[in-house]
């Protein structure tokens, strides 16, 4: 019979290393927000996220929600800016909390 597979098989006495979610979706909102706050009106990006998201901050009972639905969106914001510190943390809230 095969072993099953458990956090203590997984992780022994380490703890796995899990992100804070609420704490990540409020700073991948932040840099969303920072990055409309920065444009000039030529990123159309921006531009759907003012009418997606508007002022939100990661706050809203909803926040991980529209994070989720819009993650194609919002990933493709980051790498048209290079930010590839703010596209590892969207993979990981993807892979960790939606």
């Amino acid at each position: 019979m095969p072993s099953l597979t458990t956090y203590r098989n997984v992780a022994g006495d380490q703890p796995l290393p899990y992100i804070e979610c609420d704490r990540s979706i409020r700073t991948i909102y932040s840099r969303i927000q920072h990055y409309i706050r920065k444009d000039d009106g030529s990123c159309s990006l921006c531009g759907y996220f003012r009418d997606k998201i508007g002022t939100r901050n990661g706050f809203e009972p909803d926040a991980r929600l529209i994070l989720h639905a819009q993650i194609n969106v919002i990933h493709e914001l980051f790498e048209r800016n290079g930010d590839h510190e703010m596209v590892s943390l969207l993979q990981r809230v993807e892979d960790d909390c939606c």
